[in-house]
């Protein structure tokens, strides 16, 4: 299946590509009456557009489709193993389950590239992803910022490095694995991107990536030694990490900027099935239980830049 967003998000065209089209789009003979079951990966069909898309499975929104076959057919390529992510013409192929704890791009990913479109990286040479995951942000600014010398992922996860080196093809880029505290004060960047888990948990543990606020401290309160002087930290930060992430954002030694925001459906089943977890975002987070289009939680994410403030002497 893929997904081609809008650069603006205000829509998600789903097409059923590659063998898709033999299996679930009935273009399984060929002119002669042949039986076909493969075809190439850049074959597509169009099927349908979700507009205003919030998340990137967002079942709500497939079962308001009012066709009976497009929705069923769109259910089944939801279902297909193999995802291809398109965003402004960057492309992501992605296979579900066969990287433990990397996950395929989601709506805060393609969100943080939105904010970051227009942005001018013309004077830059190096970046860092840290918890890059499947490295997407970083894809797309690299592509989009050829002038890009050096590009490093970082994670915590072996599947993640796994993933790069079975999908990598530009020599700019470089996989460190482990915690990047050292890595980064040892040489800084012109661009730090990091896309922390942003929810908030009693009794907190830094190895659970849905509770992970320790992360968007330590970038904050280390970005002298970790970030070049005229260079920026992105963060995405979500509105439930506010109590705690506020303290840090009007620290008097950055000027921080908030670039984008968006409302999403909080839909980390780690969370909600997590009665606790729940109860104390509820009672403590501000966290509002209202059901509408579909979805009872949400929570807004906002994409800040973040850069040192610097002291000019006579």
């Amino acid at each position: 299946m893929l997904h081609k967003f809008a650069p603006d998000l205000s829509h998600d065209a789903i097409y059923a590509q590659g063998n898709e089209l033999a299996t679930v789009m009935a273009h399984d003979k060929d002119e002669e009456g042949n039986r076909i079951y493969t075809h190439s990966k850049d074959k597509t069909i169009h099927v349908a557009d979700l507009a205003n898309p919030v998340l990137v499975t967002d079942r709500h929104k497939i079962n308001n489709i009012t066709d009976y076959i497009t929705r069923e057919t769109v259910h089944t390529l939801f279902d297909s193993p193999f995802i291809t992510i398109d965003y402004d013409d960057v492309q992501m192929d992605f296979e579900k389950f066969k990287y433990p704890g990397v996950w395929s791009p989601s709506i805060d990913t393609l969100f943080f590239c939105r904010a970051l479109k227009n942005g001018n990286f013309k004077d830059y040479s190096s970046m860092i992803e840290v918890g890059s995951g499947p490295w997407f942000i970083a894809k797309y600014i690299g592509e989009k910022n050829p002038n890009l010398e050096k590009i490093v992922l970082n994670d915590i996860n072996k599947n993640a490095e796994i993933y790069f080196h079975d999908h990598y093809t530009d020599p700019r880029f470089s996989f460190h694995l482990w915690d990047a505290k050292q890595y980064m004060e040892a040489q800084k960047f012109d661009i730090i991107a990091c896309n922390p888990p942003y929810i908030p948990r009693p009794r907190s543990i830094d190895d659970n990536p849905y509770e992970w606020l320790s992360l968007p401290i330590y970038l904050i309160q280390n970005i002298d030694k970790i970030l070049s002087d005229n260079g920026k930290l992105f963060l995405n930060l979500s509105s439930l990490s506010f109590p705690i992430m506020d303290a840090f954002l009007e620290n008097p030694d950055i000027i921080v900027k908030k670039l984008d925001s968006i409302e999403v459906p909080l839909k980390v089943f780690n969370v909600l099935n997590n009665p606790e977890w729940m109860d104390y975002l509820i009672k403590e987070k501000w966290l509002k239980k209202e059901l509408h289009d579909g979805h009872e939680y949400r929570q807004t994410l906002n994409i800040y830049e973040i850069q040192k403030k610097i002291i000019k002497t006579q």
